[in-house]
């Protein structure tokens, strides 16, 4: 079943590596017109005027970026929970923000967040990023209730593990790595590109039907 988003005009964040990368080219292999924006392109998310720059029109938000610090929660710097509170979770609330007006003007829309396992899951030595992605579950909720009687659906995406370079410190682990794919049902770590193809799909008309939700895309972690 191939998705046409033939016309649509896409912006993505944390675009240029990794999930945010393979989202891209999906959504562009898919017929969209796709702008896709990171810190590496010269756009920092941390700084809300630059947001504010970046979303004349889009029907496609993916809000992928984010970023990761590990402290025990003890030790866990107060500016560092700031930080990880503005990209991974305020910046996405205000990309939405700016992008809904056009879509419910227009009766069409998609925005796709990502989460991630450790949004579900209790963590250890990641707080301020577990505590963001649970928030983004949450808000994915509250803005489809919202809008979806606009024709805009807001949908959530929660990856599991991901070889992207987020994952090297585990795969660069091999007893590490071997203990973590044994938890993992299907045996193995994910593809960028089987996380990019889920977006594309909630992108889709096939998919106008299906709004609210956070779909674990982790190989079977969160079943087991």
């Amino acid at each position: 079943m191939q998705v046409d988003l033939s016309g649509k005009v896409a912006l993505v964040t944390g675009a240029s590596r990794g999930i945010g990368a393979a989202v891209v080219e999906a959504l562009r292999a898919a017929g969209a017109t796709v702008t896709g924006v990171s810190r590496a392109q010269g756009v920092d998310l941390l700084d809300r005027d630059q947001r504010a720059r970046l979303t004349a029109r889009a029907d496609i938000l993916v809000n992928c970026a984010g970023m990761q610090a590990a402290h025990p929660a003890l030790d866990y710097p107060i500016d560092t929970w700031d930080r990880e509170l503005e990209i991974n979770l305020t910046a996405t609330f205000d990309l939405c923000q700016r992008v809904a007006p056009g879509m419910i003007e227009r009766r069409w829309g998609r925005i796709i967040n990502f989460s991630s396992i450790a949004g579900i899951q209790g963590t250890r030595g990641i707080i301020g990023y577990s505590v963001a992605k649970a928030g983004l579950i949450q808000l994915t909720k509250c803005l489809s209730n919202e809008w979806a009687p606009f024709g805009v659906t807001v949908n959530c995406v929660a990856p599991g593990y991901i070889e992207t370079e987020m994952l090297k410190p585990l795969t660069e682990n091999a007893t590490a790595a071997e203990l973590t794919r044994g938890r993992i049902p299907v045996g193995r770590f994910g593809a960028s590109e089987e996380v990019a193809s889920s977006v594309v799909f909630l992108c889709g008309e096939q998919s106008r039907y299906i709004t609210g939700v956070t779909l674990p895309v982790d190989g079977g972690w969160m079943a087991r």
